[in-house]
């Protein structure tokens, strides 16, 4: 009889510590989510108007090719082998000029092909601080 009663005592599982642990979890989830809510700092649209004179800058993209051909905004610029960049530099001047006056920012992009001559994007670099242009940037070459 001492088997029997020992195989009978192992078949029954208290399950009741494994109920208050998972109702524990239960509680801790469910309230979690309202905890971290209430932490971020959510500000939500007002009724204003937009803005509206929100002025862009003005903004030319520079092209470089493999060659040492360089478009601005699609339009050729000096030739192959010029390194001072008269034509470029005069173009950009003008467009910085009538962009000061409309009270715009000017910015020059330059998107230079990777087998492009370095020197061209460093000539390029000179003819935008002849012509006072100090906001340029470099943008991946579209092809």
């Amino acid at each position: 009889m001492a088997i029997s009663s020992v195989l009978e005592s192992e078949d029954k599982v208290d399950i009741t510590p494994m109920i208050d642990v998972v109702f524990l979890l239960l509680i801790y989830f469910m309230f979690l989510p309202l905890q971290q809510e209430a932490d971020i700092g959510i500000k939500l649209p007002s009724n204003t108007p937009p803005a509206e004179n929100l002025e862009l800058p003005s903004e030319h993209i520079v092209e470089i090719f493999p060659n040492g051909l360089i478009l601005l905004n699609g339009a050729p610029m000096d030739s192959v082998d010029s390194r001072i960049m008269e034509r470029l530099t005069t173009t950009l001047a003008r467009l910085k000029q009538s962009s000061d006056r409309a009270g715009i920012d000017t910015v020059v992009k330059i998107q230079a092909d990777p087998d492009s001559p370095h020197q061209r994007s460093i000539d390029v670099l000179n003819a935008a601080a002849k012509a006072d242009i100090s906001k340029v940037s470099f943008a991946a070459y579209a092809e």
